[in-house]
């Protein structure tokens, strides 16, 4: 499975950080250049409807959640063609040192599960338990009531789904994937949760979240290696 991790362009802090987080870890990964609405990158490939936005989501999106959006669904039709799951990762999380083990035990369940957080923003605890494996317990999470696009294995087959029903973005994408009725692609996890989400007032989304603006890499790093340290 490749890991490819969404970053910008102009965000060469994140890059910095997500380097760091994940080269500790022996991990191989591939940047996948964000696509920067602000700047109109996303025109070639943008399925955006203002109007379905207006009316059922009461606002449009904004250049962030449509640059989000672009850069999820290009590695969404990777996915497809080349026929292998993909892991998805955004550059403002925290990575666990269970993270390996996580990718192992997915890869033995992707094509069966179809989409496996790595981690969530929301609602996590609601969930219906579907077994173990490698020290993982497997959660298959209610549908409609889990959140988050910062890290996720996706199968060939769900990606075809996701790609599908994507004929017209009117949502931000963590909500349409939250949409499993719309879509049909469930959503599981592997406990506990290898990628977590950094404080957002200290480190916030660019690519999703235009009103945050800057953050302190070293200090957010440093504080999560040193509570992991405390733990084990």
């Amino acid at each position: 499975m490749r890991i490819f991790v969404i970053n910008l362009e102009s965000s060469t802090d994140r890059r910095e950080f997500i380097l760091r987080n994940l080269c500790r870890l022996g991990v191989e990964f591939t940047f996948l250049q964000g696509i920067d609405a602000r700047r109109g990158e996303h025109l070639k490939v943008s399925r955006y409807d203002l109007r379905s936005a207006i009316r059922e989501f009461k606002r449009p999106l904004s250049p962030g959640e449509i640059g989000c959006f672009a850069s999820h669904y290009l590695l969404w039709q990777e996915c497809i063609i080349e026929k292998e799951p993909v892991v998805i990762i955004e550059d403002d999380v925290l990575i666990a040192d269970e993270f390996p083990r996580a990718l192992s035990a997915a890869r033995q369940l992707i094509d069966k599960l179809g989409l496996i957080r790595l981690g969530v923003t929301h609602n996590a605890d609601k969930n219906n338990p579907a077994g173990a494996l490698q020290g993982f317990e497997i959660v298959q999470y209610l549908r409609n009531q889990v959140l988050g696009t910062q890290g996720y294995v996706l199968s060939r087959a769900a990606a075809e789904k996701l790609v599908a029903h994507a004929s017209g973005w009117w949502l931000p994408v963590d909500l349409y994937m939250h949409r499993a009725e719309e879509h049909g692609v469930d959503s599981y996890g592997l406990h506990p949760l290898s990628v977590m989400h950094a404080d957002q007032n200290a480190y916030p989304s660019v690519i999703g979240m235009d009103r945050f603006d800057g953050f302190r890499i070293t200090e957010q790093l440093t504080k999560f290696l040193a509570a992991r340290n405390r733990v084990s």
